[in-house]
C-alpha cells in the first residue's frame, strides 16, 4: 500500500507561515523574472487564474488589484520542505521525496486503523511545527495515491487530511469522476488525443485494451493504464535514478551586453552545479556553457551558441568546473550581440565509481576533495554563499526581475537574506481586505475508514 503526502497550495502556504494576513486572500507565487503564477491560493483557483497563467493576463480572469502577487523565494520553500519531509520520516518508512512538495512512503503498519491515526498525526504535526497544510493519500498504486490525494485535498474537514481509496467499488466510483486530464502522467497533448477517441474519464481510460494504449501511444502511458487497474508498475522512483547531466541556467533580467556581467553568472551557474555534482556523489567529465539572446525581440540581431569542452580528469571540483565553463563561454563570447540567458551544465557523470586519473593532470584531487568537503560544511552551517569564489562577489544585473516582494515581518528577510531591509515598506492601506466568506459545502467519498 503506498502513500502520497502533498503539501497544500505549498510556495502560497509558506508565504502565509511568515505573513498570516494573506489567509482568505487571492494570492499568486510568480516564476523568476515574476513572469507566469506557479503557485494559486484555493481563493485565486476559485477567481480562474490558471496555473502558468502570465502575470499580465491575470486581469483577463478578475480584478488584479484583488490578487496579491508574490515573487518566489526559493530558499525558503526548501527549507521549509526539509522540515515536512523530516517530520514524515519519523512516522513513514522508505520515504521517496517525488517533489519538493511530494512524497510516496510506505504504510508503517498493517493495520488500517492504525495507520490512519499515524497519518492524521503527521498531518496535525506538519501544521503545528511547520505551519503549513498537508494532505495524505493511500492507494495500492502510486498513481491511485495521487487521486486518492486529491480527495484528501479537496475537502479536508471530512477526511481530517487523509483519504483511502482501497475497495475495488470505491476505485470504480472515483475513477468515473476523474476527468482524464487530472490523471498523473496524463498532460494537455494526451488528453487532447484521448478526448478525441471518446475517453473523457480515468473510467474510460481503464476499458480501453491495454495492448492498444502501447501500440497508439506508448509503453508509459500502459504502465499507467495498468496503475490505475490497481497494479503497481512503477519500477523505480524517479528521484533514485542518478542524474546524468546537471543544468543550472537563468533568464537575465533584461537583455545584456557587458562581458564582465554575464561572466559573473557564468560563474554563479558553474559553482551551483558544482555544489550539486557533489551533493549527489558524482563528478563530470565535461561542462558545457551555452549563451541565447532574446528571440521575442525583433529589433536587436539574435545570437545562440554553445560549447562543451572535456576534463582531463572527471571532476566535482568549483574552481575545475568554473575553469572549464568561462574557458568555454570565452570560445562563444561575440561582441555586438545582446543576450537574455546563459547556463552551465556538467555532462557525462559518474557516480559512486573509482576515477580514472590522467598521468599528465598536475592537480592533487585528494587535496580538492578534502577542499570542497570543508567549504561544504561551512556553507551549510553558515549560508550557501558564505565561502565562494573571487569572480562570483558580485551579483550583478543578470540577476531576475522580482519586484513583488511583501515581508511583513523583518524575521523573513533574515530568513531568506534576500531582500534589502531598508527597503521593507509596510503593505498599502486597504491592500488586505475582509476575509472572503468560506463555503461550507462537503461532499461525501466512499471508502472512508
Amino acid at each position: 500500500m503506498y502513500g502520497l503526502l502533498d503539501c497544500n497550495n505549498f510556495f502560497v502556504s509558506c508565504e502565509r507561515v511568515f505573513d498570516p494576513r494573506l489567509n482568505g486572500k487571492m494570492v499568486v507565487v510568480l516564476s523568476n523574472n515574476d513572469g507566469c503564477v506557479i503557485a494559486r491560493s484555493n481563493e485565486a483557483k476559485a477567481a480562474g487564474i490558471p496555473m502558468g497563467c502570465p502575470a499580465f493576463k491575470i486581469k483577463e480572469h478578475t480584478d488584479p488589484r484583488q490578487v496579491i502577487q508574490l515573487s518566489a523565494r526559493h530558499i525558503l520553500y526548501r527549507d521549509l520542505s526539509c522540515r515536512v519531509m523530516n517530520i514524515l520520516s519519523d512516522e513513514a518508512d522508505n520515504v521517496q521525496q517525488y517533489s519538493v512538495d511530494e512524497a510516496f512512503f510506505v504504510l508503517p503498519h498493517e493495520d488500517v486503523e492504525t495507520s490512519h491515526r499515524a497519518m492524521a498525526n503527521v498531518v496535525n504535526r506538519v501544521k503545528q511545527y511547520v505551519g503549513i497544510p498537508v494532505s495524505v493519500g493511500f492507494a495500492p498504486t502510486r498513481t491511485l495515491a495521487k487521486i486518492a490525494n486529491h480527495i484528501a485535498k479537496r475537502d479536508p474537514r471530512i477526511t481530517d487530511g487523509v483519504y483511502w481509496l482501497v475497495r475495488p467499488e470505491a476505485i470504480d466510483i472515483i475513477l468515473r469522476r476523474t476527468p482524464i486530464e487530472d490523471v498523473w502522467g496524463i498532460g494537455r497533448r494526451l488528453s487532447a488525443s484521448l478526448k478525441s477517441k471518446g475517453i473523457k474519464t480515468a473510467a474510460d481510460f481503464v476499458k480501453m485494451p491495454p495492448s492498444l494504449v502501447r501500440s497508439m501511444y506508448s509503453v508509459t502511458l500502459e504502465r499507467t493504464q495498468r496503475e490505475l487497474m490497481g497494479h503497481d508498475c512503477q519500477i523505480a522512483n524517479p528521484v533514485d535514478i542518478a542524474h546524468k547531466t546537471i543544468m543550472t541556467s537563468r533568464t537575465f533580467g533584461k537583455v545584456l551586453t557587458d562581458r564582465d556581467e554575464i561572466a559573473d553568472a557564468i560563474v554563479s551557474f558553474a559553482e551551483r552545479t558544482a555544489r550539486q555534482l557533489r551533493a549527489e556523489g558524482g563528478v563530470a567529465g565535461s561542462v558545457m556553457t551555452y549563451v541565447r539572446g532574446d528571440h521575442f525581440r525583433e529589433d536587436l540581431p539574435f545570437y545562440s551558441n554553445s560549447c562543451q569542452l572535456q576534463l582531463a580528469t572527471p571532476s566535482s571540483d568549483t574552481m575545475t568546473i568554473v575553469r572549464m565553463a568561462l574557458n568555454a563561454f570565452n570560445n562563444i563570447w561575440r561582441d555586438g550581440f545582446t543576450y537574455r540567458k546563459a547556463g552551465v551544465m556538467a555532462l557525462d557523470i559518474q557516480h559512486g565509481g573509482a576515477i580514472q586519473l590522467n598521468v599528465f593532470d598536475p592537480e592533487d584531487h585528494g587535496k580538492l576533495r578534502r577542499l570542497m568537503s570543508s567549504i561544504d560544511s561551512i556553507n551549510d552551517m553558515y549560508g550557501s554563499r558564505s565561502i565562494k569564489l573571487a569572480p562570483g562577489l558580485q551579483r550583478g544585473s543578470w540577476a531576475p526581475n522580482q519586484n513583488h516582494f511583501k515581508p511583513l515581518s523583518k524575521t523573513l528577510h533574515f530568513y531568506t537574506g534576500m531582500i534589502d531591509i531598508n527597503q521593507l515598506q509596510e503593505t498599502p492601506k486597504g491592500h488586505f481586505e475582509d476575509d472572503e466568506e468560506q463555503d461550507n459545502t462537503t461532499t461525501e467519498y466512499p471508502d472512508m475508514p
